[in-house]
């Protein structure tokens, strides 16, 4: 151990000292609601672990045992480790009867399993208690232990304190979430067959219990996969987002045309264009597919009151939203997820809406997609997407060209309505707003040429070439007929009866 690891873990068990005389949930949440949130996170947090049965199971930094029962009652056997002796006694006396829990106290950098020794390493609030040369060396360590299959997932506080007790001092590393991605992305594992060891990203949200109860988006989750491959690229969509499209140099450029907090066609004058389809109601569940910066998420939140799960493979457009929460403290009802939605796993009938901005024409396999917000979607649920379709035909060289360089998967209008059709939605619309469309390219390239000097002050002139060049491009491909604009709406119908004709028909007319 080096100097300034013994430092880091003296001054961490000094202050765990400090706060866990009492061995109860009030000292491990150190807040005077947790017992009120605890109810409420535990099975949150659980449940976006996923099924446990008959996995092994090292839980680090497992105090007084909160997560440590529930665990142990469906694993095949937990190894609970923390380096408060009278915070795993009490876990002992509280969970011993599970009789598959082995109670060790003890550091979790000073923790050896050997290789492939179990299916997930769990922590809740631990990282943050280590400084970034253990958080490295963790992750290593726990890449070795977990299966290939398994899982790492971890749970921390991000950018300050969430619990309300008063601390004289306060150690904990309060990080940026963008510092534990680029940790575990870096993380990897040559084998001695030559083949690489490295973590595939599953998840990484807001915990809902803070946001609905405190209206904080800081605490956050991670779900890793362990993968084994012949190169460590098991993220290139993601990268391939973060480093072409959605780099933070191209998100300024989009803010710069659409507006704070927008990256869609049109911004947020466009999104309540959209949004007036909906009928949101008061506390409705709002998936909102393809969130990027979370404007319109803040903006169904704020203007009607709904609760908006924003989910975005970019950890760019992500963790942009989370530190702009987190600096505003907006107090919106809104969560942020980065993650696939192609193979994110919600739980059946869990929202009202679905919605998405411009954003499915990322996915190539929009039919798998379509089946799964079907699913997620409850009875007489709405949907509403809007996007980028081609023309029937093959496209010119010139938009072939375009397509292959930002990864799109373009399909026609009527492509798209029969896909939703055969994932079961009712009602579909499948409304052309090119002319929209159109409309909107040329005023956001009228403002961007007059306000040109403003741009480049900003920006520079490259960024200015960009988006001009980029504009005018589609303006190209909207008139010659290739690039189209639709509009669709759908739902999930209920038992017994198609109840959506009248109002497919009137959103008809908005055509």
């Amino acid at each position: 151990m080096t100097q300034e690891t013994s430092e880091e873990r003296g001054v961490q068990k000094a202050y765990w000292k400090e706060h866990s005389g009492d061995a109860t949930v009030e000292a491990m949440m150190l807040d005077s609601q947790a017992k009120d949130i605890d109810k409420l996170e535990r099975p949150e947090v659980l449940k976006l672990l996923g099924p446990v049965d008959g996995l092994r199971i090292v839980e680090l930094g497992a105090g007084i045992g909160r997560f440590t029962g529930p665990l142990a009652a469906k694993a095949s056997s937990v190894v609970a480790l923390d380096f408060m002796e009278n915070l795993i006694e009490q876990n002992r006396v509280a969970n011993g009867h599970h009789g598959n829990i082995d109670f060790r106290c003890g550091d979790a950098m000073e923790l050896t399993l050997p290789s492939d020794s179990c299916d997930v390493a769990f922590s809740n609030w631990l990282l943050m208690y280590l400084g970034d040369s253990e958080v490295q060396q963790l992750a290593r360590n726990m890449l070795n232990w977990v299966k290939e299959g398994g899982t790492v997932f971890f749970r921390e506080s991000c950018f300050r304190q969430s619990g309300d007790r008063q601390r004289k001092n306060n150690p904990t590393h309060y990080r940026n979430p963008r510092e534990y991605f680029k940790i575990f992305d870096s993380v990897q594992q040559i084998l001695p067959d030559g083949r690489v060891a490295h973590f595939e990203l599953v998840l990484c949200k807001s915990v809902d219990t803070y946001v609905r109860v405190k209206q904080n988006q800081n605490q956050v989750v991670w779900k890793w996969k362990k993968v084994i491959d012949d190169e460590a690229t098991a993220a290139a969509q993601r990268h391939f987002l973060d480093s072409r499209q959605y780099h933070s140099r191209g998100i300024q450029r989009y803010e710069r045309v659409f507006g704070d907090g927008f990256v869609s066609p049109g911004g947020l004058e466009t999104h309540k264009d959209v949004c007036r389809l909906l009928n949101l109601q008061p506390d409705e569940q709002v998936l909102d597919v393809g969130c990027g910066l979370c404007g319109g998420a803040h903006y169904m939140a704020r203007t009607f009151g709904c609760y908006v799960y924003g989910i975005d493979l970019s950890v760019n457009m992500i963790l942009t939203a989370l530190e702009r929460a987190a600096a505003a403290g907006n107090g919106d009802k809104v969560s942020f997820e980065v993650s696939d939605a192609s193979k994110r796993d919600f739980p059946e009938a869990s929202f009202d809406v679905v919605i998405s901005r411009d954003t499915i024409l990322h996915i190539s396999d929009k039919a798998g997609l379509f089946k799964r917000l079907f699913n997620v979607l409850r009875p007489g649920g709405r949907l509403l997407i809007t996007d980028y379709c081609k023309a029937d035909g093959p496209p010119s060289d010139d938009f072939a060209k375009y397509i292959q360089e930002r990864d799109y998967y373009l399909v026609t209008q009527q492509e798209y309505a029969q896909l939703l059709q055969e994932a079961g939605f009712d009602g579909v619309a499948a409304l052309d707003r090119t002319d929209q469309f159109k409309a909107t390219l040329q005023r956001e390239l009228a403002a961007a040429e007059a306000g040109k000097d403003a741009f480049v002050q900003q920006m520079s002139e490259a960024d200015y070439e960009e988006v001009v060049n980029n504009w005018r491009g589609k303006l190209a491909r909207v008139e010659a007929g290739e690039q189209k604009w639709g509009l669709f709406r759908a739902f999930k119908p209920r038992e017994g009866r198609d109840f959506h004709g009248a109002e497919t028909e009137s959103l008809s007319m908005l055509a």
